[in-house]
């Protein structure tokens, strides 16, 4: 019987609409996958691109959070950028649960009042859990400063649900009300060997491999390979099992497969219908002759 004749059967009809309906589900899949490789690339590019262009006065990136919505993450992050201005060590903030080289600790972030804004800078790292962990004060005076750039953050840093000083996000706007002055809209970690880095840790570089994060692009490849061929698997399922079937049929065991050469058979006396039933049974299931 023709494979397509089979799969008209009620049976194989219902397996080939749901195997249609799993295909059809692994193929969106897969072309989101696509999609989400597609822009995980082109962030991947612009950062790159970022972290390699050259520095620019911070006022040309970066504005004050009262002008408007926050810069996009491809127009700043891993931008140099350059400021001049004095530390405000009396507004200094610790952003709490950081790990830098496997240490926990703090990043120290300091308001830089400009002419033009104040600037959120993390000068560096300070390690240790405990609240009464205290970082360097900032050096006094007007200083002119390199950062690497970065968008705000947009979840709440609650500062006044935890110890004195302590943040859990770099919020440009919450920052603003606390400081009451006009706050950049976003923040900058400072560069090794700039003037305020002198006894914390210094902010590693952005490690560009991935600089986008999360999964690498090879992975959202292989998570589109995987849903596509899945499909192919749903689509080939049904006509692999008639197949199978067809090589295996369940039917009777005809008369002509009886044990003996024809000379036995002729000499052999008439068995019964109940012995006939009894050893086609046998063949079949396997049970022993009696």
């Amino acid at each position: 019987m023709a494979v397509l004749s089979v799969l008209r059967q009620r049976r194989y009809a219902t397996l080939s609409a749901l195997m249609l309906l799993i295909a059809t589900i692994c193929v969106l899949l897969g072309v989101w996958q696509l999609a989400r490789l597609s822009g995980k690339h082109d962030t991947n590019i612009v950062l790159r691109r970022n972290a390699h262009a050259a520095p620019v006065p911070v006022s040309t990136l970066l504005h004050p959070t009262s002008s408007g919505p926050a810069p996009s993450r491809r127009d700043v992050q891993f931008r140099h950028a350059t400021a001049s201005g004095t530390y405000d060590g009396a507004d200094q903030t610790l952003l709490r649960n950081q790990t830098i080289d496997g240490a926990n600790g703090y990043l120290v972030v300091t308001p830089l009042h400009t002419s033009d804004a104040t600037l959120l800078v993390v000068r560096g790292f300070v390690t240790g859990l405990s609240s009464t962990v205290t970082a360097p004060a900032p050096p006094p005076g007007p200083v002119n400063v390199m950062v690497r750039l970065w968008p705000p953050d947009a979840a709440a840093d609650k500062a006044t649900q935890l110890a004195r000083g302590q943040v859990e996000s770099i919020n440009a706007d919450e920052q603003a009300a606390r400081l009451n002055a006009s706050v950049l809209d976003g923040y900058g970690n400072l560069l090794p060997g700039q003037t305020g880095t002198s006894g914390l840790v210094a902010i590693p570089p952005p490690d560009l491999s991935n600089p986008a994060g999360g999964v690498p692009e090879l992975q959202h490849l292989a998570y589109v390979i995987q849903w596509f061929l899945f499909a192919a698997l749903a689509l080939a399922a049904p006509v692999a099992m008639v197949r199978a079937e067809a090589g295996h049929p369940t039917g009777e065991i005809d008369d002509d497969d009886a044990e003996g050469t024809p000379e036995q058979a002729e000499d052999a006396p008439e068995p019964t219908p109940q012995e006939a039933r009894a050893a086609r049974l046998a063949d079949r299931y396997g049970r022993v002759r009696r």
